[in-house]
């Protein structure tokens, strides 16, 4: 009796044991958006391996998921307006900023996901995720 009550009290607190979670290191592009106006595409978003500041756009690290897609987006329009200005007649300027747009919106529903799916681990795990999606 003494054993069946001791292994059912062990189970359970194995059981109820806090989760720890172990955030998935991203080896892809987070940036999804594929436009590429004269062959230039969205500066890749990557996973610095930094837990504080997780994301990588060209070296430079960001805290949220939103800052380093807007900024592979603004590197994008950067570059396809240099090549635009530099004399490159199948692009203008115009066309990098309806670009730039574009890699915004693709940009903004990518982060919105993240921080949806961030709050849903963070109820699961009983940890503010909302707290990794503030920008410091």
């Amino acid at each position: 009796m003494k054993t069946t009550i001791i292994l059912s009290t062990l189970f359970t607190l194995a059981l109820s044991a806090p989760t720890v979670y172990q955030p998935t290191r991203r080896q892809n592009n987070a940036q999804s958006f594929a436009g590429a106006l004269g062959g230039i595409a969205a500066t890749p978003v990557l996973d610095s391996g930094d837990a504080k500041r997780p994301f990588s756009v060209k070296g430079d690290t960001f805290v949220n998921i939103g800052a380093a897609l807007q900024r592979s987006c603004d590197q994008q329009f950067n570059a396809c307006a240099n090549a635009a200005n530099g004399g490159d007649e199948t692009l203008s300027v115009a066309a990098c900023s309806d670009q730039k747009t574009q890699c915004s919106a693709a940009g903004q529903g990518a982060a919105n996901n993240n921080a949806a799916a961030g709050a849903a681990a963070g109820a699961a795990t009983g940890n503010n995720a909302n707290e990794a999606n503030n920008c410091n």
